[in-house]
């Protein structure tokens, strides 16, 4: 069996204007998923970061990401499935997917 990283990508169709008892029931429905599928993940701060490209021969620390871009990861979850078919299966019900797309990478062990 391998591991997969599941990187969640915002798309910007997270609702702005949302009950303290809807994000307590988005909540639960991650927790539920994360659960049924015993993975384990975090969600990434909001609205910033690091970018660290190799520039003229040194580094280059930018703030970012930016929020102005198409799609930031927001989270991640790490899953065990034997292929990338059956990792697919496992997100079919991922709440996330309401909100945005998951890019499924297997884990490449050491």
């Amino acid at each position: 069996m391998s591991q997969f990283m599941l990187m969640l990508r915002d798309s910007g169709a997270f609702p702005g204007n949302i009950s303290a008892e809807e994000i307590q029931a988005i909540i639960e429905r991650y927790g539920a998923w994360v659960a049924k599928v015993r993975g384990s993940g975090q969600k990434l701060f909001d609205g910033e970061g690091r970018v660290v490209v190799r520039k003229d021969g040194g580094l280059a620390v930018t703030d970012g990401p930016f929020v102005e871009a198409k799609e930031i990861i927001g989270g991640y979850f790490v899953i065990e499935a034997d292929d990338y078919d059956a990792a697919a299966k496992l997100v079919e019900d991922c709440p996330h997917l309401d909100f945005g797309s998951i890019e499924i990478r297997r884990i490449e062990a050491t």
